[in-house]
């Protein structure tokens, strides 16, 4: 079977591949984005890996964190590398903020949402602060140089964050990072909405003292109103984030297709990602199983390869037969390109 039922799903919006390291996720979210942009109007395919491969498998700079124009796809396809490091000078110019703005969420604390801070005249930075490190000097000294663990997930989560508010893309493909990645930017949602709460509950209780303390280390300059501000601002981000958890989950408009090959370690790491799947809710209706090799009678390696795999897709049988299961066959040369991709694309949707 293929993956011919997506071209169904009118309403899809968010389409994720994801799996063991190795597995091809990449050349198949590129093939299937390729497919896709005949058939919707606007498709971004963003690469949401650290190890990012998504220009090489295009043949085409996709770096820097901006949408780009894919060359010789028909239709209107964009691609994307998430940039951490871009990300993070952000972060670092936003981080006196602590607190996202109501039209832009640039400064919510995570890094790379967002380009262009609110204007507030008289701010820091051109947006309102939150009293926090940055009021004791200590927010770029704590930061350092380097990128935080966890960061590339925060990058990637609140770059989906924004498509889902500015909803500029008709459907959007995520290459995502390798399978522990992969879970980490999806709890991210549930870690995100308990950390707001409690920011909500501590603002209430100590907003006056924070108050105290920036007045004092501001020399009493006046900013009225940006206790309040940040309230109505942390509110409108948990609304973004429940929106998030609710489109996700919303099996006419999500899809995680998990990506593996015929073994038995990236088997039970596809079990583990399913699992997980479900637990999150994240809708899950096929799977891709790549570099298939076929029979063969003239080569001794490549038939004890076929008869090893082939136990192994009993197994997988056994383990995914509830899902449309669409098989890939390994090819001599390396696919790269819009033709290669194109080809591709024909045997996933054949």
């Amino acid at each position: 079977m293929t993956l011919q039922a997506l071209l169904k799903k009118k309403d899809l919006t968010y389409l994720f591949l994801g799996g063991k390291g190795g597995v091809g996720k990449t050349i198949a979210a590129s093939a299937i984005s390729i497919k896709l942009a005949k058939h919707f109007d606007k498709v971004l395919v963003v690469s949401t890996d650290p190890a990012h491969s998504l220009s090489d498998c295009f043949d085409q700079d996709l770096s820097g964190g901006e949408a780009v124009r894919i060359d010789k796809v028909p239709g209107n396809l964009f691609g994307m590398e998430l940039d951490a490091e871009k990300g993070m000078e952000s972060f670092k110019e936003l981080s006196s903020m602590g607190m996202p703005g109501a039209q832009d969420m640039g400064g919510m604390g995570m890094p790379g949402f967002g380009t262009t801070p609110n204007t507030t005249e008289g701010m820091p930075g051109g947006a309102p602060q939150m009293p926090g490190l940055d009021a004791l000097g200590l927010g770029s000294d704590l930061l350092g140089d380097s990128i935080p663990p966890g960061s590339d997930e925060a990058f990637a989560f609140s770059k989906l964050l924004e498509l889902i508010e500015t909803n500029e893309y008709d459907l959007v493909v995520f290459d995502t990072a390798p399978t522990g990645h992969t879970l980490r930017f999806l709890s991210l949602p549930d870690y995100l909405d308990s950390f707001i709460g409690r920011m909500l509950k501590m603002r209430m209780r100590f907003g006056n003292l924070f108050k105290g303390i920036r007045n004092l280390f501001s020399g009493g300059a006046g900013e009225e109103g940006v206790e309040d501000n940040s309230m109505e601002m942390l509110e409108t981000l948990k609304k973004t984030i429940t929106k998030a958890r609710i489109e996700l989950a919303d099996d006419t408009k999500t899809e995680f297709i998990p990506v593996t090959i015929p073994t038995m370690m990236a088997l039970y790491e596809t079990e583990r990602l399913i699992t997980s799947l479900k637990e999150y809710g994240i809708p899950v209706e096929h799977i891709i199983v790549n570099q298939l090799i076929p029979s063969s009678k003239d080569c001794p390696f490549c038939a004890k390869r076929f008869e090893i795999q082939e136990k192994t897709m009993l197994t997988l049988k056994q383990y995914f037969g509830e899902f449309i299961q669409t098989n890939v066959p390994m090819v001599p040369q390396e696919i790269r390109g819009i033709e290669q991709l194109t080809l591709l694309a024909e045997v996933l949707f054949k």
